[in-house]
């Protein structure tokens, strides 16, 4: 069963990073670039690329990978309350990036993230719970020029 489990998720996750990938070639992403050397579908492409190329990497891992079922070593059943659990974090962070704003959802989503998978030091994950989505927020808005979701309060800050 955790075999089958660890070839359909990344299997599943680079057929998703395939569609998607083709969805940027699509009339849509066909717009002018207001003068700048790259359209808007260059950056998606790019993650998409990374994206598909892990999720191939990964699958094949998973296919090579012996038959652990027979061992004795057995690594337990899949905790399917963990698994619902991370599922809910990400669907609340990303339902809250969009109304609050990357960063004020990314802090307390990663805590979440982080506390779910069983970590519990306080004080490093509340450090590495702010400043992890502002280093990411700084990276993409100075490095990658790529605005992430903003606040509505930003305005006012």
């Amino acid at each position: 069963m955790l075999r089958i489990l660890n070839i359909a998720v990344p299997s599943i996750l680079l057929v998703v990073a395939i569609a998607l990938l083709a969805v940027t070639f699509t009339d849509q992403f066909d717009v002018p670039t207001f003068g700048g050397d790259v359209g808007p579908a260059f950056a998606p492409r790019g993650f998409l690329i990374v994206w598909a190329v892990l999720a191939l990497i990964a699958t094949i891992e998973a296919v090579r990978a012996p038959d652990e079922d027979n061992d004795a070593d057995d690594k337990g059943p899949v905790k399917t309350g963990q698994l619902a659990a991370v599922i809910l974090i990400a669907a609340g962070t990303a339902l809250a990036m969009i109304n609050i704003g990357f960063v004020f959802a990314a802090i307390p989503g990663f805590f979440l993230f982080c506390w779910a998978f069983g970590y519990r030091r306080i004080i490093p994950l509340a450090i590495i719970s702010i400043a992890g989505p502002v280093a990411i927020w700084a990276l993409f808005t100075f490095g990658f020029e790529l605005l992430l979701p903003r606040s509505p309060w930003f305005h006012v800050l």
